[in-house]
């Protein structure tokens, strides 16, 4: 099925910001890349701002939904869902690559961009802390852990390492992968699942 006009114009863009940067990408930019006429690209988002607001919300909103599939997988006991939750993570990055480099470096100085893209960020974050606080809660996470900063660090250290195995042109997703950021993250855990 082919993408409509508005999530064709919502790639290109995601392509023109995650290589050109937020200043240097110009709606000309953003509509060559999405290979629509001008028209077209304004009948659908009127400014810059508002396209890329709209790109990452909809990445985060990507996010959300693969990471809170796996999350409710009730076929998986919940030692394989805290785990696949990394998983998905450095699957979902790996294949989103654009998408990865974009959330990670989507804060540019301007106040009020700033602010709106961390409350789409927010979102995420609430997602996750609140699953978490679940487990910890059951007993899986560790009392002492610190549910937010958890829920940064798990963001962090596979958004990160897919950008810079990306930016040196490694394969991404290995299994050497998954299983050093699990090790990492086992310390959460109360019986080191």
């Amino acid at each position: 099925m082919a993408p409509s006009k508005k999530d064709q114009i919502a790639n290109g863009a995601l392509t023109a910001f995650a290589q050109l940067g937020y200043s240097e990408t110009t709606m000309d930019a953003i509509a060559e890349m999405a290979q629509v006429a001008k028209g077209t690209l304004y009948y659908h988002f009127s400014t810059k701002e508002e396209l890329f607001l709209y790109v990452i919300e909809k990445g985060v909103k990507m996010l959300i939904y693969h990471v809170d599939n796996v999350i409710q997988n009730e076929e998986l006991s919940l030692e394989d869902r805290i785990l696949n939750v990394l998983d998905e993570h450095l699957r979902f990055f790996s294949e989103n690559q654009d998408l990865c480099f974009l959330l990670l470096s989507a804060f540019s100085g301007d106040g009020q961009r700033d602010r709106m893209v961390g409350n789409l960020l927010g979102g995420y974050f609430s997602t996750m802390e609140s699953h978490m606080l679940e487990l910890q809660q059951q007993g899986y996470i560790r009392a002492d852990i610190d549910i937010r900063t958890l829920a940064s660090a798990l963001f962090g250290m596979v958004g990160f390492t897919v950008l810079r195995k990306q930016f040196r042109k490694e394969p991404v997703n290995s299994a050497a992968d998954k299983q050093t950021l699990r090790y990492m993250l086992s310390g959460m855990f109360q019986n080191n699942v």
